[in-house]
C-alpha cells in the first residue's frame, strides 16, 4: 500500500521566531573632573555591548567625553585619559597663582583646546550619525543654553561649544561665542537628563560619578567635609534629574535609568593620578557590564 504524500496544506507551520526588539539608547554625561574617567571606562563596556546609541548630551568632563562617544572614537577617549599628566594640570601652586594675582583661572584652556581641535570635527559627527548636544551657563544672564552639534557650521563653532561646556569655573577661562561668555554647565545641569527627553529611544542612561552611598567612616578635616558637600550637591542634581525627567511629559523615551559607583571613587576631583585613573576606567567598565547585564540592554 502506498503511503499518501502529507498535503502542503495540512502540513504543521513552524512559527516563525520572535525578533529581539533591539533598544535605542541616549546618554546623559555628568561633570566630574578627573572622575570622569569611571564614565569612560563605561562607555567602552556599553559600546563593546552593541548598545545603539543615537544621542549623547554632556556637561563639563562630560561634554568631552560625550563627543567622543558621539564619533565612537573610543579608543582616542581612552588614550587621552591614560595620557593625563598631572604635573600639566593643577597644583597647589596653581591656587595660590589663582588668589593671590589679576588671574581669571588657574589655568589658560591651552591644553584643553589643543585636545578639542585635534578631535572635534563636524564631518566626524556626520560619519558617526549620532546628535551631540552639550549644556553651558551664560555668565551674562545666567540661564542654562544647549548647544547643539547640528547648530555649528563650522568646527570652530563646534569647538567653542565643547570649550564652553567644560570650562570650569575658576580653573578654565570663558568661552565667548557670539556676545556672551559661557561656562560649565555643570554648575545648573550636572546630569543633563532633561536636553534629552524629547528624543525618540527607548532608554535614557545618566552617568553620575556621586556614589550611591558613603563610607561610615567619620570626616576627619574641612577639607574632607568640604569635598563631600561638593559630592551631595552633584548627586542630589543627578538625582533631581532623573526624578524630574520621570514625570515630565514631554519625555519620549521609556524609561531612564541611573548609572553610578556603589561607593565614592577613590581619587579627588582634580587628582588626576595615573594609576588611580587606570583604576578608575576598570571600575566604571566592570559596573557597566553589570548594570548592563542587571537592565537586561541589549
Amino acid at each position: 500500500m502506498k503511503r499518501t504524500p502529507t498535503s502542503r496544506k495540512h502540513a504543521t507551520k513552524k512559527a516563525a521566531p520572535k525578533r529581539q526588539h533591539r533598544g535605542k539608547y541616549a546618554l546623559a554625561l555628568s561633570g566630574g573632573a578627573a572622575l570622569g574617567s569611571y564614565q569612560a571606562g563605561a562607555i567602552r563596556a556599553f559600546f563593546e555591548a552593541g548598545l545603539d546609541i543615537r544621542h549623547v548630551a554632556g556637561s563639563s568632563i562630560g561634554a568631552l567625553n560625550g563627543y567622543l562617544a558621539a564619533t565612537g572614537e573610543i579608543d582616542e577617549m581612552l588614550t587621552f585619559w591614560q595620557r593625563i599628566d598631572q604635573k600639566k594640570l593643577i597644583t597647589i601652586n596653581s591656587f595660590t597663582r589663582l588668589f593671590f594675582s589679576g588671574t581669571p583661572s588657574l589655568l589658560t584652556d591651552d591644553l584643553q583646546r589643543q585636545l578639542v581641535e585635534q578631535h572635534v570635527r563636524l564631518d566626524k559627527l556626520r560619519a558617526a550619525k549620532r546628535e551631540y548636544l552639550c549644556a553651558a551657563i551664560s555668565l551674562n544672564t545666567g540661564k542654562l543654553h544647549c548647544f547643539s552639534a547640528a547648530h555649528a557650521h563650522t568646527d570652530k563653532q563646534l569647538q567653542d561649544f565643547v570649550l564652553a561646556s567644560a570650562a570650569v569655573p575658576g580653573v578654565f577661562p570663558p568661552v565667548k561665542i557670539g556676545d556672551e561668555l559661557y561656562m560649565d554647565g555643570g554648575l545648573v545641569r550636572n546630569t543633563p537628563v532633561e536636553l534629552l527627553e524629547q528624543k525618540k529611544v527607548d532608554t535614557i542612561i545618566a552617568i553620575s560619578m556621586e556614589p550611591e552611598a558613603y563610607p561610615p567612616e567619620p570626616l576627619v578635616n574641612t577639607g574632607q567635609i568640604a569635598l563631600r558637600t561638593l559630592s551631595i550637591f552633584f548627586r542630589n542634581q543627578a538625582n533631581d534629574a532623573v526624578s524630574r525627567s520621570l514625570v515630565s511629559r514631554r519625555r519620549k523615551a521609556k524609561q531612564v535609568l541611573m548609572l553610578r559607583p556603589h561607593y565614592p571613587l577613590e581619587m579627588q576631583q582634580y587628582e588626576f593620578d595615573p594609576k588611580k585613573i587606570a583604576a578608575l576606567i576598570e571600575q566604571g567598565y566592570t559596573e557597566a557590564k553589570a548594570f548592563i547585564k542587571k537592565n537586561k540592554l541589549h
